[in-house]
């Protein structure tokens, strides 16, 4: 009995230090959350900004004569972003990734796969799945020099015929509970619907552009499309780290409640040892009269 009582409190002590552990994790992740937060809540405004800026440079331009919005009639070799987390302990974060990626693969045949984080690339290479490029360990503070670097090969595929279709499979970020893995439809740009030439702004007066809306739209094309890729990047770091935030709660509570089950039964077990340890008393005092 006085064995099995050591052996609780080995696992109560042993417990309570995963626990130590998954709350310090659960804070790091809530640090790291909020530092990404803060950028993709920048980039955010920014992003849809740009995109309404595109929708009326395209309604106000006559011929639009750009590869990135050319769609393909037939798609017969396409490129496939998935995007996981380079560390694991987030829950099903990565686990919805490998779903969406290997039915997406089954479903769409040709299709070449960039990778983007370490759990995505070493689950691809064990289907043996074929990996066009992949990268891993991205920084927060990702610069849009490397952020071209890695969109630009894609663009460039694309735009010479070598691919007809781009997508992309992130997981959104809604807030620190809520996260939404989605396919992103990222090449060809889809067009806005035309509702004629001269639209105009809130305050009744339409946008004059300088020196013209094809020639900025040529210039801010490339911009948009690095810009939707950061953000799309950011929302997945986000996710990430909220998805991971709430896996080591869980934990902690979970180990909480172990160390509860666990005390009461050694609390149980220490009573039954002193109960039997003064009965033995009393019998011997009485087996001494």
């Amino acid at each position: 009995m006085i064995q099995n009582i050591r052996q609780i409190k080995r696992k109560i002590r042993s417990v309570n230090n995963i626990k130590k552990i998954t709350r310090a994790m659960e804070m790091v992740s809530a640090a790291k959350l909020r530092k990404v937060q803060d950028k993709l809540y920048a980039i955010r405004p920014y992003a849809d900004k740009m995109k309404t800026l595109l929708g009326d440079l395209t309604e106000n331009v006559k011929d639009l004569n750009y590869p990135l919005f050319a769609p393909r009639e037939t798609v017969k070799k396409q490129i496939f972003i998935a995007i996981s987390s380079d560390k694991g302990l987030c829950g099903s974060f990565n686990a919805n990734i490998y779903r969406l990626t290997q039915r997406f693969l089954a479903e769409n045949h040709n299709t070449s796969l960039i990778t983007i984080g370490k759990k995505i690339t070493d689950y691809s290479a064990k289907q043996e799945s074929t990996i066009l490029a992949r990268y891993t360990y991205l920084p927060v503070s990702i610069s849009f020099n490397e952020i071209r670097q890695m969109i630009n090969p894609v663009v460039e595929a694309f735009e010479s015929g070598k691919v007809d279709k781009v997508s992309i499979l992130y997981t959104e970020f809604v807030n620190a509970v809520k996260y939404i893995p989605k396919i992103y439809p990222f090449l060809p740009i889809q067009q806005a619907e035309k509702k004629g030439p001269s639209k105009e702004t809130k305050s009744g007066y339409g946008y004059i552009y300088e020196p013209g809306p094809d020639v900025i739209l040529g210039k801010l094309i490339p911009r948009y499309v690095e810009t939707a890729f950061y953000r799309i990047l950011l929302e997945s770091m986000s996710s990430e780290h909220a998805a991971r935030m709430a896996a080591m709660r869980n934990a902690t509570d979970s180990a909480q409640e172990l160390i509860d089950t666990l005390t009461l039964v050694y609390n149980k077990a220490r009573q039954a040892t002193i109960t039997r340890e003064l009965i033995d008393i009393v019998g011997g005092a009485e087996a001494l009269k």
